[in-house]
């Protein structure tokens, strides 16, 4: 669980950046006062059903945080009392090729989906996460944004399985041990 909050903290981040950025539509504030830029070949709103779809080469950006995907849909709630009107969105869905950068990790997959109520963030889909020379790799990655735990899961099971959790990390190259003495020579 330790090592895994070494990608979960940044890449659910941006993750959170981008949902929040998809629902600023709906006039949902993100954390950061940065500008939240969305961009993609088109943008329909069903305000009956209070849906924003944001489809064909989506991308998403706020500070050095960015999102692509083929299609990203915000769910927002209806408003209570009203006929007609959305509030707050309450789930994000990110689909086809989703590539997730903050400042130094990036993770992807082929969906992601982040529940607001919850705050849950969850990647499916031959999931790869970086960080610098790390990769960890699964079918299925969850992660509390709250609280910062993450599980990542594959379908395979048994050894020799292909397709099983599977990650390679890389000793910090900035603590490196002191080289030994080399011993005296005798004659």
């Amino acid at each position: 669980m330790v090592l895994m909050k070494r990608w979960t903290a940044a890449a659910t981040t941006a993750l959170i950046l981008a949902a929040m950025a998809a629902g600023a539509a709906h006039a949902r504030q993100s954390a950061s006062s940065a500008p939240i830029d969305v961009a993609a070949n088109n943008q329909e709103t069903i305000n009956s059903k209070c849906i924003t779809i944001f489809s064909g080469n989506v991308e998403i950006l706020q500070n050095r945080s960015r999102m692509r995907a083929d299609k990203v849909t915000v769910y927002s709630a209806k408003r209570p009392g009203a006929e007609s009107g959305c509030g707050n969105a309450q789930r994000m869905e990110a689909e086809g090729s989703v590539y997730i950068v903050s400042e130094n990790q990036q993770a992807r997959g082929d969906r992601a989906v982040y529940t607001f109520d919850n705050s849950i963030a969850i990647v499916t889909g031959d999931v790869v996460l970086v960080k610098g020379k790390d990769v960890a790799r699964g079918d299925r990655l969850t992660v509390n944004t709250k609280t910062n735990d993450a599980k990542l899961e594959s379908t395979a099971k048994g050894r020799g399985t292909p397709r099983r959790v599977r990650a390679v990390f890389y000793q910090n190259e900035d603590k490196t041990a002191a080289a030994p003495a080399p011993a005296e020579q005798r004659p």
